[in-house]
């Protein structure tokens, strides 16, 4: 039995593609046509964009209102208000510099997500051993 792929997100062989996160699932190659790639960017996936930067400023107010009593100056409040915006908005830009990567496509009548991942080698891998899966399906059958 030929495996095209075979990860920890993953497993493709002759028959089947078999995914393992967000849940596990399983494919039968027979069953798939029209699959395709879509490249979702981050601020329609749901990470960054307008959302991490209200995010950021809300996160700062509260930093700001509650660091007075614990730190005890001014500036000290300050300091850790900036520390604090720093970090969320610097979450906020790695966030949406990622993209997620989708194989879509129809398994017996139904369109779906079949694999989605932001790592994009990861998901090169994948991808190149389902297209090797379904040629040799196509061959054999």
């Amino acid at each position: 039995m030929p495996v095209y792929y075979r990860g920890p997100c993953a497993h493709i062989d002759h028959r089947y593609l078999e995914v393992y996160s967000p849940e596990p699932r399983r494919f039968a190659l027979r069953g798939l046509h029209g699959v395709h790639i879509v490249c979702v960017p981050a601020d329609r996936a749901g990470g960054g964009g307008a959302t991490t930067r209200l995010y950021a400023t809300g996160t700062a107010g509260v930093v700001a209102a509650t660091a007075w009593p614990v730190l005890g100056t001014g500036a000290m409040s300050v300091a850790a208000t900036i520390a604090a915006a720093f970090l969320v908005g610097a979450r906020g830009c790695w966030r949406t510099r990622t993209h997620s990567y989708e194989l879509r496509g129809f398994y017996r009548g139904s369109y779906q997500v079949l694999f989605a991942t932001t790592d994009e080698r990861m998901f090169e891998q994948v991808r190149r051993g389902l297209v090797r899966a379904m040629e040799y399906h196509a061959d054999t059958n």
